[in-house]
């Protein structure tokens, strides 16, 4: 009698949106997959994103003239990007290749590498959202840009310049049009820009519980543990040490934590400089104002969307590290200026939250194998793109465990080595 071969095993870490669709994809190869994370399902940045598909954001944090901004980040703890005073020297390493990153001659590169994947992102959430009978989460709705002062695209222009030569298109709308789009809009906005091709997710938690439950459904195990040590040997990794002392083997292995990947990856003796970027929001319950569009105020680095649970308010970056307090000021003034762009709001019932974002000082992401140990992938730095790019990670991952690479894309751009 014929015994059945068993299954190889991968444990994924990580279950935010690149953590579960990387399991999913490895799941459709036949690898039976565990997934761990220390919080739950959607527990991070999965939950509380503003939840764009923002296809066209493809133009890095840092580019050229980047510099002159750094002393309006140190001094502005209210400012659409913010650097803490106690974290600044402490990430003086990242920020330098951050810099560097932005010269003018590494932009298009890095620009390139975001658009290939920016590319596939839609068709690739596609059978996932399918198969989760999720299809009508995704929002036909591109998002508007909003500008105090038209004058704001011309200081830019690098960046709209930089859009349109990797193929995005744009609407320029006078502030009439905007508010015949969005009638809330306030007239003190001058004009704005339609990002086509741009979608929105109405429930980024809702949406990486689905996809976790159908992983589960087809037999994958999800568990709440905490990743302490590996077990190594010959190049490879044999097995992770949970907090409880289990060791759990596997074949291959992933991790896929977000902000947290660093400090599996510095375990391991790999250099991969994720650094924690923290995002706020502010959830409305009953906003008293209703939109389609969501809207994204450039001076003021914020988006609004409307969402299935009310009205979010939220962005913003803030360079602290993961130990740092949250600043719950920041939110309360990003909820202050949406006040301003749409007069009806009100803002009795809310919930505050801020999450950590994984950002690599080029933006791009790593999705590679470890230069250390040929069984471990590395899906993570993925910055205020994760929810964009989750489902292409998945099946780049995937395809790296199942063929040692992927013919999908040109992976050179995202290679753990780089820096």
């Amino acid at each position: 009698m014929q015994t059945m071969k068993a299954k190889p095993k991968v444990v994924v870490i990580g279950a935010g949106i690149i953590g579960v669709t990387s399991a999913i994809n490895l799941q459709k190869k036949g690898y039976q997959v565990t997934l761990l994370d220390k919080e739950g399902v959607a527990a991070g940045a999965s939950t509380g994103n503003c939840g764009l598909m923002a296809v066209s954001e493809i133009v890095p944090i840092s580019k050229p003239g980047v510099l002159s901004q750094v002393p309006g980040w140190l001094m502005d703890p209210e400012g659409p990007v913010t650097v803490r005073a106690k974290h600044a020297l402490t990430m003086m390493p990242w920020f330098m290749r951050f810099l560097r990153a932005g010269k003018a001659h590494n932009v298009l590169d890095i620009a390139q590498g975001l658009t290939q994947l920016s590319n596939k992102a839609a068709e690739a959430y596609a059978p996932l959202l399918h198969e989760s009978g999720i299809e009508d989460i995704l929002k036909p709705h591109e998002v508007i840009y909003l500008f105090d002062d038209r004058k704001e695209i011309k200081e830019d222009q690098f960046s709209w310049d930089l859009r349109h030569a990797c193929g995005f298109k744009t609407e320029f709308l006078e502030g009439d049009q905007v508010r015949e789009l969005e009638p809330e809009v306030s007239k003190s906005i001058d004009s704005g820009m339609l990002m086509k091709g741009w979608d929105y997710f109405s429930d980024p938690q809702k949406l990486t519980q689905s996809l976790a439950n159908t992983f589960s459904q087809n037999g994958g195990v999800i568990r709440l543990a905490q990743v302490r040590d590996f077990i190594k040997r010959d190049g490879e990794i044999m097995a992770v040490v949970l907090d409880n002392d289990e060791k759990l083997e596997a074949e291959n292995f992933v991790i896929a934590c977000g902000a947290w990947s660093r400090t599996l990856a510095e375990q391991l003796g790999d250099y991969i400089p994720v650094e924690a970027m923290a995002g706020y929001n502010t959830t409305i319950i009953e906003p008293n104002v209703s939109l389609k569009h969501p809207l994204l105020h450039h001076n003021g680095g914020f988006v609004i969307t409307p969402m299935e649970m009310g009205l979010r308010v939220g962005g913003t970056l803030e360079l602290g590290g993961l130990n740092s307090e949250p600043n719950y000021q920041r939110v309360r003034a990003i909820t202050r200026k949406a006040k301003n762009i749409l007069p009806g709001l009100e803002v009795v019932e809310k919930t505050e939250w801020v999450g950590y974002r994984p950002m690599m000082p080029d933006t791009l992401p790593v999705i590679d194998h470890s230069p250390r140990f040929n069984n471990l992938v590395y899906a993570c730095g993925h910055g205020q793109l994760g929810i964009t790019y989750g489902a292409i990670t998945g099946e780049l991952v995937a395809d790296l465990v199942f063929k040692g690479s992927s013919d999908k894309v040109n992976m050179s751009p995202y290679r753990a080595t780089r820096f």
